[in-house]
Formats: structure tokens, C-alpha cells, sequence
């Protein structure tokens, strides 16, 4: 283990013990009071996706607009020893071709995720285009800007790049495999107990390896960047989760002031977590249009999103389980293998199997291999997703050897705390979940042979599996404006990515406001207005929330020192004795003025305040995840070995659910995510040159209408005491277990155990 990764086991063990001295978290009256939050409405933002009102990013034509086209190179790793543009510079309505040789100077920055950038937005650190380096296949070795992308096209074919090339590392073997310094920020390395005198102790065992292969996001909006210089100001519109975190990277790159960068990115048109984090093209794009003199706009074609952003590194778990005779786990064992960057980024496959089960005696260790590829990416429920599919098929297996139902299995080894940490949960409901599921599903009337359904040619199985995510409550500031009409307006640099982030928002604000939805506007994505960082995690709900809140605490004392000094019956009360409601502040009595009243008298046009996100204190002194149970259903063509999924019930346990109709949209999409992954979805990697062979939709398949079933979601719906809302994020939740689910069903229906994903119709019957 490295002197890194022991030193991060250090710090997270002092953490640990500091914890226990912190405070709970806040108790939030919404939680639990009847109101907007969880009433099912429609997207507030769903009339202007659909005309075609919203503008994303690719969308925007500033005038004198000139089209950026990358050159990718040619080999996976080497040097460029000379490159000729003359061909290219010549072509009708080329404006520049930017290399190494004259592209500006653009500093070095963290990579996310990693102890030198934490917080960062820099998908990886290695310097791009301001070296001859060549780090990958398909990474940018010039960029061409020319009046139109069409014209930018035919001139990058037409530039001429010579290479030394050197050996490249392509494969994820066990050979120079190493424990990184963390894994998603938490411990690579994880022993409970002894494993060892658990397994030998153990009444039965399993022993398995399963393998996830490389994947990538393919949301439905591309990568896209637009970059506009005036003087050394600079305003970027991108594709970006983290528009504040963009704003911070390119200051240090470019070495602006903070306050010359604006970055814009309100819509998404998907991320997964592909966005989170900015890839080289945007930093490109600012260069480029640094060059031109004019605004500058690069959209990533689909085959350049497969070589110039990552995916979802390929994984390898080999897991061992013991259990005694009643079927409680007495040893769990998972070791995991992922490739990374010299960023060390590790797809941290063993999160799953730490939290998920009571087990005295635990060992998980994480490790990488540095490869010769883009650095890989977050993509939805990272790590838990890849790592579950291993975890919750291995409880299946031992399932079978015990003779046990896998449901009474699961049941009997919940936990009463973190089976690692020993922290409380700040609630936990998966034991609620499961049983929802299963009786919506019909669990309990299934057969409990493999191969024991036939329906004409088609076997029928079902399986299931435990879902987890890690939840979190970020940092995040909001910007609220009352007007002297009572309308309001909150202001966030965080965005919409699609999960409905706009109508949760609004939806919790009407009642802690006490104002009709109608009157209130969420306005996102420009990262002047606040200090946020939500690039993911499935953590925009509960952060904005929390700031929310603190606005609404703001407004108050705002409000009532306006009132100071008047005949207004609140004049002279403190903010803790009056409520937000019926559109003002009101006494228990029932006295109180409205809105508009109170800045009528004072003459004031409008009152801004600005909240910030209280310390999520509770998620370290607690443990802290969103829980579900899949069930699955599946038909397999006995003479072909084709895998229909023909049903499905999904139950989640995420606190309060805010905002059902959007949540319930999430979860299935996350289904659908999950199906693709368990039966079709693999990037293709010549792991002799480098090259994606199926960097397209044509080569590389995802679901269609046709492959999704009838998906029935169920929500527990009980809140959690310690956080804003009561809610927790459920954005990723869904896509987690799903694969295990449709494995296990497999094996149902036809006695035959694929561990090694997609399941096509060849490993089915090989």
C-alpha cells in the first residue's frame, strides 16, 4: 500500500473519531408537514423542452462565430515529431490551425477527485496540447478553427502528424496494479475482523470473479463548448455539471482574475457524470478562441465523445462469501481491479460490499492500473453500479448454496449500523423497501428451481438485488429576490441536468415560503451568482434545500427589520416567533402582513438576500445512503439465447421524496440505464493500438423502446430526521443492482451464471 493510501486511512480514521463530538443535524419542519413538497406536478421547465425554447449550449450563434474541429491522434502513446497544416491552413475558410507550436500557454490544474484537486473541475491533469506528449488515442494533437464546421472538418483531415511511437499499456491485468490514495474519497483498503477465520469457519462458500467491461455515457446532448474573449474577460457557455468549478479551472489555467470568468451552462441535455468534470476540448476552445480573436464554438461529434472524454472504467472483482448454516454472513471478501490515468481516479468497485450487509469479519481492497487511455469518468452511481452487479450476484450464488430464498437471505443480514464505520445511519429503510417490492411483484409466488417456467420457446426466471448510494449533502448558495408583487426569484450557478432539479426546488420553496409555485422563477447554470459545488452526486436536491432555507431565515430578518419602528403588528417580534405563509409573515395568533404589504410601507422595489447550505454536519457523524430492491423478470429463447426483460419493480428508500413524478421518471431511467449495462452496452478497446473500434450508436448499442419493460417504481417515502427536507439524492440510485437483477433472473430462468458482462446470447449458452 502506498505511503498516500495510508496516510488517507489515517486522516479518515481521525475524522472518524473527531466525528462523534459533532452535532446532529437540523431538524426541518418539511419534512413532515403536508404541502407542495411531495405533491406529483409536472416539470415546470417541461412546455419549453418540448417547443423548443431552451437553448443548450451547441445552440447559441454569437456574431462572427468560427467552428473549432479536433485532429485526434493516431497512436496511444509517444511523441509528435513533426506535423504539417499547410494543406489545412490553405482550405477555403480556415482561420487558424492551433498545435503544440502556437497554442497559448495553459497552466496545469488537479484533476477532480484526486488530494491535489479535490474539489476541482479538470478531468485530468496532463497537459494537452502545450507538449508533444501523446497520452491516448484520440487525444487532441491540433485543433482547427475555420467559418464553418463543415469547412473545419475538411481541413483537420487534412493535417499531417508524424509520431515516435512507444509502448502503450492497454490492458487491465494484474501486472503493476497498485493501491491508489483513495477511492472516491473514501479508504482503498478496508479490514474488519479476520476474513480469513470467517470464511474457514464458514458453513457454506462462495467463490467468484466478475468482470464489468468499459462504458460510456452517451447522453443525448453532445459535448459542446462556446468560448468568447472580450479583452480578458471571458465567457464560456459549456456542457458543464460543475459551472462554478469550470469558472475556477479556467482562471487558473489561463491565469484570469476570478472575476473575468463567467461560465453558462443552465440546460444539460444529460450528464450521467460525464459533465462533471471538464474534458480537454474545453480548455481547447478557450485557446482557440484566444488565437482567433472572435467567439469560438467546438461540439464533439459522437465518436470523438468515446476518445475525448472517459467512461466507466472496466472493472474485475473477485469476491468470496461465507455464511453459516442460517444464512449469516461470517466473511465477505472483495477484491477489485480498475484501470486509471496517472491521475489515479479509481472506479471504486468495493463500495457496495462495505455498507451493504452485517458481516463481522470484512475485507475490501481497492486497486488500479495506470493505463494509456483518457482519464475514465464518473458515470451514474460510480463505482456502487459495477461493484454491485459483483456483490449482489455473489449473494445470489450463496443464496443457492444455502437452499435459501434470496430475499429471506438479504433479510436476514441487514445491519443495525455501518458494518464498517459502526456510525448510526441517519435512517435506514431498506428492510421496508424490500418487502414493498417484493409484494408488488409477486416475489413469494415465484419457482424456486432454475429452469423451471417455460412459456413456448422462452425460459422464465426472476431475479433480484439490493440496491445502495452513497448520499451527500454538498455546498451550495442560492440568491433569493422578493419583488414588490410578491413574485420570487431564486438564483443558482448549479443547473438542470434533467432530473427536474428546477421543479423540486420550486416545489420545496412555495412551502417554505408560503408562495404559490406559479409565482416563483429558479433561474440556474451561471456561475457569477453563487458560490455552489454540486457537480454530481446525486446531491442537488438536499444542498439547494439547505441554502434555501438559510435564504428563507435571511428574508425573514430582513423583512422584520423593515416592519421595525411601524404599526405592523410583527413590528418588534423576533424571526423565531413568526411563519412564512398565505404569501407573508404571520404571528400564531394569526396577525401578520403580507409580502407586498411589508415593502409597500418601506417603498422598496424588492429585498435580495443570499443563503448558504448549513455544514452537513450529520453525514459525518452518520452514515449516510439512499437503499433499493430490484425485481426482475426475464424471458430467454431457449434455441437462441436472446434475453428479453419483460417486467419489473424497483422500491427505494430515499427519505421524503420531494418531488414524485420527477423521482419516479429518475428511477426509471436509471432502470433503463441498468438494463442496457446488463445486456448490450460495452466500448470496444484494440487493446494493441488504442483504438474504439464501436465509438458510434450503430456499433455501440443502448436500449430502445423496445428492449424496457413496464417498470413499476415504489417509494418507501419516510423522511430522514437529519436532512434538509427529509429528503436524500436519488438521481444515481437507480441504475444501481439493476444488472445483478437481470443476471440473477438469468440464471433463473435458465441454470446458467454469467458473470461477466453484457449477458449476450453467446455466453448464455456457451
Amino acid at each position: 500500500m502506498s505511503i498516500a493510501a495510508k496516510g488517507f486511512g489515517l486522516v479518515m480514521r481521525a475524522v472518524g473519531k473527531v466525528a462523534r463530538l459533532l452535532p446532529d443535524g437540523r431538524h426541518d419542519p418539511l419534512s413532515t408537514e403536508p404541502g407542495e413538497v411531495g405533491r406529483l406536478v409536472d416539470r415546470v421547465d417541461g412546455p419549453d423542452k418540448v417547443s423548443g425554447a431552451i437553448r443548450y449550449t451547441a445552440d447559441h450563434v454569437p456574431e462572427g462565430l468560427a467552428y473549432a474541429v479536433p485532429v485526434p491522434s493516431a497512436t496511444a502513446k509517444g511523441r509528435v515529431t513533426g506535423i504539417d497544416t499547410s494543406a489545412a491552413s490553405a482550405a477555403p475558410g480556415v482561420l487558424l490551425v492551433m498545435t503544440h507550436e502556437n497554442a497559448p500557454e495553459m497552466r496545469p490544474t488537479g484533476a477532480y477527485a484526486t488530494l491535489r484537486a479535490p474539489v476541482g473541475a479538470a478531468a485530468m491533469s496532463l497537459p494537452i496540447l502545450n507538449t508533444d506528449r501523446v497520452h491516448w488515442h484520440g487525444q487532441p494533437v491540433a485543433v482547427v478553427v475555420a467559418g464553418t464546421r463543415e469547412q473545419a472538418e475538411h481541413a483537420a483531415g487534412l493535417v499531417v502528424v508524424r509520431y515516435a511511437a512507444e509502448p502503450a499499456v492497454l490492458a487491465m491485468t494484474d501486472e503493476g496494479a497498485r493501491t491508489p490514495a483513495h477511492s472516491v474519497l473514501e479508504e482503498s483498503r478496508t479490514v474488519v475482523g479476520d476474513a480469513r477465520a470467517g470464511l474457514a469457519g464458514a458453513a457454506v462458500t462462495v467463490r467468484a470473479e466478475y468482470t464489468t467491461p468499459l462504458e460510456h455515457h452517451n447522453a443525448m446532448e453532445p459535448y459542446a463548448t462556446l468560448a468568447m474573449w472580450d479583452g480578458d474577460d471571458l465567457t464560456v457557455y459549456d456542457t458543464s455539471q460543475y459551472p462554478y468549478g469550470l469558472k475556477e479551472m479556467l482562471a487558473g489555467k489561463f491565469g484570469l482574475p476570478m472575476r473575468r470568468v463567467r461560465v453558462l451552462a443552465p440546460y444539460i441535455g444529460g450528464g450521467f457524470g460525464g459533465k462533471t468534470t471538464a474534458w480537454p476540448h474545453v480548455a481547447l476552445t478557450v485557446a482557440a478562441a484566444r488565437l482567433a480573436g472572435r467567439p469560438v464554438k467546438l461540439v464533439l461529434s459522437r465518436g470523438q465523445t468515446y476518445t475525448m472524454t472517459g467512461g466507466r472504467a472496466p472493472t474485475r472483482s473477485r469476491i468470496r462469501l461465507g455464511a453459516d448454516d442460517q444464512g449469516h454472513l461470517t466473511a465477505i471478501v472483495h477484491d477489485a481491479l480498475s484501470t486509471c490515468s496517472a491521475d489515479e481516479f479509481a472506479e471504486a468497485a468495493i463500495a457496495a460490499s462495505r455498507h451493504l450487509y452485517a458481516c463481522p469479519n470484512l475485507t475490501a481492497h481497492q486497486r488500479v492500473v495506470r493505463v494509456d487511455r483518457i482519464q475514465n469518468a464518473f458515470l451514474r452511481g460510480p463505482g456502487v453500479t459495477p461493484g454491485s452487479f459483483a456483490m449482489e450476484s455473489a449473494m445470489d450464488e450463496l443464496a443457492w448454496e444455502l437452499g435459501m430464498d434470496p430475499l429471506d437471505l438479504r433479510l436476514r443480514n441487514e445491519p443495525e449500523r455501518d458494518p464498517v464505520s459502526g456510525r448510526p445511519f441517519t435512517s435506514r429503510h431498506l428492510r421496508e423497501a424490500y418487502l414493498l417490492g417484493a409484494e408488488a411483484f409477486g416475489w413469494r409466488e415465484r419457482a424456486p428451481a432454475p429452469r423451471a417456467t417455460r412459456d413456448g420457446r422462452w425460459l422464465v426466471g426472476q431475479g433480484m438485488a439490493a440496491a445502495i448510494n452513497p448520499d451527500a449533502v454538498l455546498i451550495a448558495a442560492i440568491r433569493l429576490r422578493l419583488r414588490a408583487d410578491g413574485t420570487v426569484t431564486l438564483h443558482s450557478s448549479t443547473n438542470e441536468l434533467g432530473a427536474g432539479t428546477a421543479t423540486a426546488q420550486i416545489q420545496a420553496a412555495a412551502q417554505r415560503l408560503g408562495v404559490p409555485m406559479g409565482k416563483i422563477r429558479f433561474l440556474q447554470g451561471d456561475s457569477d451568482v453563487a458560490k455552489t459545488r454540486i457537480p454530481g452526486a446525486s446531491a442537488a436536491t438536499t444542498t439547494l434545500a439547505s441554502a434555501v432555507w438559510s435564504a428563507r431565515d435571511h428574508l425573514v430578518r430582513e423583512l422584520l427589520a423593515l416592519v421595525k419602528g411601524t404599526d405592523s403588528p410583527l413590528a418588534g417580534r423576533r424571526a423565531g416567533e413568526v411563519a412564512t405563509r398565505d404569501e407573508g409573515l404571520y404571528l400564531p395568533d394569526g396577525r401578520g402582513e403580507s409580502y407586498r404589504r411589508i415593502l409597500a410601507r418601506a417603498g422598496r422595489e424588492e429585498v435580495e438576500v443570499t443563503g448558504r447550505s448549513a455544514p452537513p454536519y450529520q453525514t459525518i457523524k452518520r452514515s449516510t445512503s439512499t437503499y433499493g430492491a430490484h425485481f426482475a423478470e426475464v424471458r430467454v429463447d431457449a434455441d437462441t439465447g436472446e434475453v428479453r426483460v419483460t417486467r419489473w419493480t424497483g422500491a427505494f428508500d430515499g427519505g421524503r421524496i420531494v418531488s414524485p413524478k420527477q423521482a419516479a421518471g429518475q428511477m426509471r431511467g436509471g432502470i433503463i440505464m441498468g438494463i442496457g449495462m446488463a445486456l448490450m452496452e460495452e466500448t470496444l478497446l484494440d487493446e494493441r493500438s488504442g483504438r474504439i473500434v464501436n465509438a458510434n450508436l450503430a456499433g455501440s448499442h443502448i436500449p430502445v423502446h423496445a428492449d424496457v419493460p413496464d417498470i413499476d417504481v415504489r417509494f418507501v417515502d419516510r423522511p430522514d430526521p437529519q436532512t434538509p427536507l427529509g429528503a436524500k439524492g436519488i438521481g444515481e440510485l437507480g441504475i444501481v443492482g439493476v444488472a445483478a437483477a437481470v443476471a440473477n433472473a438469468v440464471h433463473h430462468a435458465t441454470g446458467k451464471r454469467v458473470r461477466d458482462l453484457p449477458i449476450t446470447p453467446e455466453k448464455v449458452f456457451t
